[in-house]
């Protein structure tokens, strides 16, 4: 029998651990290597494998560290937190293995990328990159493979959705339900590493002469994650004699489900990881479920008549639950 630990354990070691050795190897052979180095090295390829990209060899190692595993570290610490509760899937297992093939993608295309130009006289010297790109896919492959099955298999521990008992309402009775939801201090403190992770790479990246289209690339990203981060932080539910609305604060996205599309409202309690595969605007993996899920615990419940559910995160669920189950019941028997 699994020990309750042992998905924790594995999941350190593949996705914190592994990394840091990797990383760590890759550092040092790259640190042996400068003094025989160009002082200005090939750090990007064109469709042809000829380097048309270039900045100072000691860069190397820093973005080693920083991609190889700060990225890692990133995905690691957003799946500890809910493991150590006890929640589990294979969204977790999953992460785990990405960690560390992350990882090791980073390591080999870089450590190898530089070491194949020790002893050039100049970086416009550098040899084509495909032996390096296909050693790093080779490698992440064997990693992420290994990795995945170092962990324990494990099955998603959901709480099974209870049914609203619907409230109590007149024929002619009006009634509105309304709570603001927002992303728990740990799926903010994620988003918000994550966003600050990618500026950091950006801003290196403009410093240090990378490739300018890896450079605007990376800045897109940032604003992009920025723009995400401040439209799903928070939300407004509303329940009423129309259905269902969710609405960010900041009026963008919306969600309606209206009255006559509500097949059923129930009260729901969410794993964001283990069911979702995060926090956010989400697509459950099974289910036909989809959710804003900005932390663990209770949730509106709405399954639609085309058999689809809809799911919100949000405190006094069970009440508004009642109150649409309520409100269908009372439209069936108007009709």
């Amino acid at each position: 029998m699994t020990r309750p630990d042992l998905a924790v354990r594995r999941f350190v070691l593949v996705a914190v651990w592994l990394p840091v050795v990797l990383v760590a190897v890759g550092v040092m052979i790259q640190l042996i290597a400068l003094p025989q180095l160009p002082a200005t090295i090939a750090v990007h390829w064109n469709a042809a494998g000829e380097a048309d990209g270039f900045a100072r060899a000691w860069t190397q190692p820093l973005m080693t560290m920083l991609f190889g595993l700060g990225l890692p570290l990133l995905m690691a610490l957003t799946s500890l937190g809910g493991l150590r509760r006890g929640d589990r899937g294979p969204t977790y297992r999953l992460m785990g293995a990405s960690a560390a093939a992350v990882s090791a993608l980073v390591t080999v295309a870089l450590t190898w990328t530089l070491v194949m130009q020790v002893g050039l006289d100049a970086a416009s010297q550098a040899p084509t990159v495909w032996a390096a790109l296909a050693a790093s896919l080779v490698a992440a492959a064997v990693v992420g493979v290994a990795a995945w099955f170092l962990q324990p298999k494990t099955d998603t521990a959901g709480v099974p959705s209870r049914p609203a008992e619907p409230l109590a309402l007149g024929p002619h009775e009006r009634a509105l339900w309304m709570r603001s939801t927002s992303m728990s201090s740990g799926g903010a403190i994620a988003i918000v590493a994550a966003v600050l992770l990618v500026a950091v790479c950006a801003v290196a990246a403009w410093v240090t002469g990378a490739d300018p289209a890896l450079a605007w690339l990376l800045t897109g990203v940032a604003a992009l994650l920025v723009f995400f981060a401040a439209t799903t932080l928070a939300f407004q539910v509303r329940v009423d004699d129309t259905g269902l609305r969710v609405v960010s604060v900041l009026g963008f996205p919306r969600f309606r489900v209206p009255l006559a599309d509500v097949e059923s409202a129930a009260l729901a309690h969410v794993n964001p990881m283990g069911e979702f595969g995060g926090w956010g605007l989400r697509i459950a993996p099974h289910g036909r479920r989809f959710g804003i899920v900005l932390r663990a615990g209770e949730a509106l419940e709405v399954t639609r008549r085309n058999g689809r559910r809809f799911v919100v995160t949000v405190d006094d669920a069970g009440t508004a639950a009642a109150l649409l189950e309520a409100l269908v019941q009372r439209a069936a028997a108007r009709s």
